[in-house]
């Protein structure tokens, strides 16, 4: 007898995944993929919409025969900075820029004459300056530099959004997404910023729903439940907030780890706080979440690349390696930095990687030990009081040296880890099946 079932496409920036979820939230069949980046006009990578569309229809027709799922609702989940750009007659029209493109860096100079000063705005909009990684400024971007391109832009969506128009054919915009460091929201006034409406790209934008809101269609005669998609850390938070526990703080990790606080009295920030890292997030309802971000992930991939290329070891060798506790303590040099960032301040790094370790056991506590020395910072500037609690959903929730020394970066928390977890999944299985939510 077939089981009635919720399918959630969970589109990571680094991996792409689906869920089959029972009614009791069990997953039934999962499955992970990886595209290879396409370039865009400028050379640049560029995300592979074509492939992971193709691939997510080719799965949801599969899973539509399968004798063993009723397929009933199906819910997405999607990483954000990241736009989807259609024509009137709603197909993609430009490349799906990758939020790191290089612009010249001249692009914003006049964007923060008029509608700065930068400090002022970076306060207002709950972020400071990322260039394209705040993606509503892409459209600024693209409107001066790309003139030609912007003509042709009718709608665009956030990526989560652009993942259920591919199955739906309607367009919506919801907080999680625009809440995403976008620069497009005004949080002091709560609706977009001022230079949204005076560019006129809030006409691109289609309306404003409430995250939960879903669109029924029928497929091959059956009628199937669609969301209309959510940013997917903000998707980690809300299987915890559902749970209705005590006050924590979330490392939503990851290619990014989206470190949130939403507990915390002020959500707002001031300059200070936004120059160590500080950025404001958005709830299902629009309300503001303190958070703080790292590339943390990217930093950790390029890095174990240069150790196992000086080592010699076998790729994935860092995923076997357990804490040691005499080598963090007797060979770790705690008070010297070894690695050089390539997106995280350097201020405290040398200029080069220093890879004088005796092996790769050492080289990769140290790379630990560096990398949670930074995020212990991001963590400390969302909170005015640490909670009891520290939760780690993701990637790095399997990793034991991780784990442990966030341990002792932070002996007065409870840390909890879910290894192997999949809240991003989860939280847009839960949203799709819950109308009323925190």
């Amino acid at each position: 007898m077939k089981k009635n079932c919720c399918l959630v496409f969970d589109i990571g920036k680094t991996n792409q995944k689906y869920f089959v979820f029972d009614s009791d939230h069990n997953i039934l069949r999962r499955e992970k993929v990886s595209f290879a980046k396409i370039e865009d006009e400028d050379g640049h990578k560029a995300e592979n919409i074509p492939s992971i569309v193709s691939w997510m229809k080719e799965s949801f027709n599969n899973l539509l025969k399968s004798d063993d799922f009723d397929i009933e609702k199906v819910s997405f989940s999607g990483f954000g900075a990241t736009l989807v750009h259609l024509d009137d007659k709603g197909e993609v029209v430009t490349p799906v820029y990758d939020y790191h493109k290089t612009v010249d860096t001249d692009t914003f100079t006049q964007f923060y004459k008029d509608y700065g000063p930068e400090s002022v705005f970076a306060s207002q909009t709950g972020s400071k300056n990322l260039n394209l990684l705040n993606s509503g400024k892409q459209l600024y971007w693209l409107k001066y530099k790309r003139p030609s391109l912007f003509k042709k832009i009718r709608f665009s969506l956030h990526l989560p959004q652009y993942l259920s128009y591919v199955f739906t054919g309607e367009m919506f915009t919801e907080y999680t997404s625009i809440g995403c460091h976008t620069d497009l929201w005004d949080y002091e006034k709560k609706e977009y910023h001022h230079w949204v409406k005076v560019e006129g790209i809030d006409r691109l934008f289609p309306p404003i729903v409430q995250t939960q809101k879903t669109i029924i269609k029928n497929v091959e005669g059956r009628k199937i439940t669609f969301g209309v998609g959510i940013h997917d850390s903000s998707s980690a938070l809300l299987t915890y907030l559902l749970e209705g526990k005590e006050s924590f703080v979330l490392l939503s990790t990851g290619t990014w780890c989206i470190n949130f606080n939403p507990f915390s009295d002020d959500s707002l920030f001031d300059e200070k706080q936004i120059d160590e890292g500080a950025t404001a997030y958005m709830k299902i309802d629009g309300s503001p979440v303190k958070t703080s971000r790292l590339f943390l992930g990217e930093e950790h991939r390029l890095k174990v690349q240069k150790l196992v290329a000086h080592f010699g070891a076998p790729e994935f060798y860092h995923r076997q390696l357990k804490f040691d506790k005499t080598t963090y303590e007797e060979q770790v040099q705690k008070s010297v930095c070894h690695f050089h960032w390539q997106f995280i301040d350097n201020d405290d790094s040398p200029d080069n990687d220093i890879l004088d370790f005796p092996n790769f056991e050492v080289g990769y506590h140290q790379l630990m030990h560096e990398l949670i020395g930074v995020l212990k910072n991001k963590i400390q500037v969302i909170c005015e009081k640490m909670p009891e609690k520290i939760f780690v959903d993701g990637g790095f929730s399997d990793n034991n040296i991780f784990v442990e020394l966030l341990k002792l970066q932070f002996p007065n928390q409870k840390i909890k880890a879910k290894p192997a977890s999949y809240a991003c999944a989860l939280g847009a299985a839960l949203l799709i099946e819950n109308s009323v939510c925190p």
